[in-house]
């Protein structure tokens, strides 16, 4: 399984149009909401053509009793979310780091899409691989973007087209104090 998404990701990779997104300028807030469920988000301003901002949206890692999920918050009406899945998928994430030519080692999340266009990565603790866990791995080490290919529908095929995101990601380096204590709430107090 994980050959036939490796080599989803080298295709991937030579997509020819990304949605460009900029995640975590305004910084990355840990929030604390009650003792079982925490949250770590930040802003996610799509970029148009030119570098101009436009629509905003967040990018949410939430761990409560029973799960974790990584939601990305841009969907046609960021103020008004969403809460129904419309369909399933995966996806490809990748972290690039600075100058170098290679990304980092990718994470394979299962994908709930959502009417709005919004979709999230969602894990049930204890009983599935911890994409959690993958995804803090990668803003730990500070890239400089995040690479996501979305993959719709139950089966990916070898050859299916996909859908590239490119976030450019701000502020980690001074936030990491932020991304820590969320692990720390997160995978260590008995969740």
């Amino acid at each position: 399984m994980k050959i036939v998404f490796a080599l989803l990701g080298i295709l991937a990779g030579g997509q020819a149009c990304a949605q460009n997104f900029e995640a975590g300028r305004s910084g990355w807030q840990l929030e604390r909401l009650s003792d079982d469920f925490v949250l770590l988000r930040t802003d996610i301003t799509a970029l148009a053509k030119g570098n101009r901002s436009t629509r905003q949206g967040l990018l949410i890692l939430a761990c409560e009793p029973g799960g974790r999920r990584i939601r990305f918050q841009i969907g046609n009406i960021p103020k008004n979310p969403s809460i129904y899945v419309s369909s399933q998928g995966r996806a490809i994430v990748r972290g690039w780091f600075g100058n170098q030519s290679m990304p980092s080692l990718p994470v394979y999340p299962a994908v709930q899409f959502f009417e709005d266009g919004s979709f999230e990565f969602k894990e049930t603790a204890g009983f599935s691989d911890s994409i959690m866990r993958g995804m803090l791995g990668l803003l730990r080490k500070v890239p400089s973007r995040l690479e996501v290919v979305l993959f719709k529908g139950t089966e990916t095929r070898a050859f299916r087209r996909g859908t590239a995101m490119v976030f450019s990601l701000e502020g980690l380096d001074s936030n990491l104090g932020d991304i820590y204590g969320f692990e720390g709430l997160c995978f260590h107090s008995g969740r």
